[in-house]
């Protein structure tokens, strides 16, 4: 191609060079940008923590506070969109926010913290409220009494129904 043909070509294209920084710029609507946990939504079951290939976000609990901390870190971040799809209750999504540089590490944190509760039978936190109030909405009536037990003595609760024979 030409010199004079490549001229006349880059002046039908036009200007394609963005403004931005000084200009907003347009992302594409389904573009995976930073991801936000909703407070409100949560249960702290951390399927998202298991699914997170980085490990940005973490799941622990504080049994002296009695909170479970669900613990995201934007630093470590990829942007795969994994805690999004497997979080059954639609609790994190990733925004068109793309921007995440910060003077101030503290910025690149999010945290939720959920009360935990304490098993009926030995009193030991195990779970958050929100989680069994989530599978107490998908399960029997009978096996909702098992919710109230720690996974010990939930197991020792069945095993004993099966010695003798029944559910109950």
């Amino acid at each position: 191609m030409g010199r004079l043909k490549l001229l006349s070509k880059a002046l039908s294209i036009g200007k394609v060079t963005e403004k931005y920084p000084f200009a907003p710029i347009e992302v594409p609507e389904d573009y995976r940008g930073k991801p936000v946990i909703n407070e409100e939504e949560c249960i702290g079951c951390g399927a998202c923590a298991n699914a997170c290939p980085p490990q940005a976000i973490q799941v622990y609990d504080d049994i002296e506070r009695g909170v479970r901390v669900v613990h995201l870190f934007l630093g470590r971040c990829i942007f795969c969109a994994r805690c999004q799809d497997v979080c059954p209750v639609g609790a994190i999504k990733l925004t068109q926010e793309f921007e995440l540089a910060t003077p101030n590490q503290e910025d690149l944190h999010q945290a939720v913290e959920l009360k935990l509760a304490r098993c009926a039978k030995c009193g030991k936190p195990y779970d958050t409220y929100r989680h069994l109030i989530h599978v107490a909405e998908k399960v029997s009536p009978w096996e909702r009494e098992l919710l109230l037990l720690c996974p010990e003595c939930r197991a020792e609760k069945t095993s004993e129904w099966r010695l003798w024979g029944c559910r109950r």
